[in-house]
């Protein structure tokens, strides 16, 4: 470390939904300070060994893995694994020395956030689900800060005077895009243009539900779709509209690298309901159709769901009725009424948070003394 550098520490993984926050963070200090030595610690096995390099930040490994809520004796070895990154993470800490360390939940933050906490190191956490995980939930117990996303998570916490609802932290580049240009960019600026994302892994069912509400809007030349499928659930999407003889007014992609771009032209969004996905639809005020995933830990999409639900930010559809016609009668509401379109691109616009990054990044110049 050079004379003068301030160290900080990043941790959480498994999933892009605990990487990308800690992501935004760094960026954002990282442009307004060049006395910063940021580190992130994660596995080797999670979306953070690939996220955080493609990023241009230094990540250190260690060992962790996710406990099993069942009686199993496969969580001998989650006790085994976390004994290990602990050790291993004493020794990151001790050798860098940081000032703060932030943790954004994933089992890979726990043994991080106990080894800080033997360090006297100061942590903030960062929840980005209405419902906390369960190293959160711990680690809250002991550290300085913690930051939430909706309001709601606050009763799932028992030192409510640390809690600060800040919101996600989100990539800046989501504001970059002027609607009209969007669209334009796009060729599409006449149309109604309907955005539906499954997440990066893609989502068999509502991938097969957007092309066949696609089929069944090919009246309506005024409305457009586009739809990312996930890089492994392209080709069966493909044969699934060739299928089904879908033409003009669907364009189908295995993944959207210039999201910013593709969110800004969107009227309405069909989304899976990820905190980070919510939290870029409510920034920009986007009314939208959330299909909360079923195989999540916790089911908690759905809490995140029905937190926007609550408001009249979003419609919510679940995913054992995709097949229903809920999907289809709640795109033509917000098509069809435009007061109801609206009102809930109003309720959405409240919901976000699209200060969250800058308003965390306050929180450190506290803690850091900058």
């Amino acid at each position: 470390m050079n004379r003068g550098e301030i160290s900080i520490v990043f941790s959480g993984g498994g999933t892009g939904g605990h990487i990308y926050p800690a992501v935004a963070v760094a960026d954002y200090l990282k442009k307004r300070y060049n006395n910063l030595n940021i580190v992130f610690i994660g596995t080797n096995e999670g979306l953070e060994s690939k996220i955080v390099p493609q990023h241009g930040y230094k990540i250190e490994y260690i060992q962790a893995k996710g406990l099993k809520r069942s009686l199993t004796v496969k969580n001998v070895e989650v006790f085994l694994k976390f004994i290990n990154g602990y050790r291993q993470a004493l020794q990151i800490l001790k050798r860098i020395k940081p000032k703060v360390v932030f943790v954004t939940g994933g089992y890979v933050s726990l043994p991080v956030a106990f080894a800080a906490r033997r360090f006297k190191i100061k942590t903030i956490l960062h929840e980005q689900n209405a419902y906390p995980g369960l190293a959160n939930k711990i680690i809250s117990r002991f550290c300085e800060k913690i930051l939430i996303s909706f309001e709601e998570s606050k009763r799932f916490f028992k030192n409510s005077n640390k809690v600060v609802l800040t919101g996600n932290p989100i990539r800046l580049e989501i504001f970059s895009y002027d609607v009209r240009a969007a669209k334009s960019s796009l060729g599409l600026e006449d149309k109604i243009v309907v955005l539906a994302v499954g997440g990066s892994r893609g989502a068999e069912n509502l991938n097969k539900a957007v092309i066949r509400l696609s089929k069944e809007f090919e009246g309506c030349k005024d409305v457009y779709f586009i739809l990312s499928t996930g890089d492994t659930k392209y080709l069966e999407a493909t044969n699934f509209a060739n299928s089904l003889g879908v033409k003009s007014n669907i364009k189908i992609l295995p993944y959207i690298s210039d999201m910013p771009r593709y969110l800004a032209a969107a009227d309405i969004v069909i989304s899976r309901a990820g905190a980070i996905a919510i939290s870029e639809i409510t920034a920009l005020g986007k009314p939208s159709i959330i299909v909360p995933s079923p195989y999540v830990a916790n089911n908690h999409q759905e809490y995140n769901a029905r937190a926007l639900e609550k408001v009249g930010a979003c419609f919510v559809v679940l995913e054992n009725e995709l097949e229903s016609d809920n999907l289809k009668s709640s795109l033509e509401k917000l098509i069809y009424d435009k007061d109801l379109y609206k009102k809930m691109s109003e309720n959405s616009k409240k919901m976000g948070k699209p200060e969250a990054t800058q308003n965390i990044g306050k929180i450190f110049e506290e803690y850091l003394s900058l």
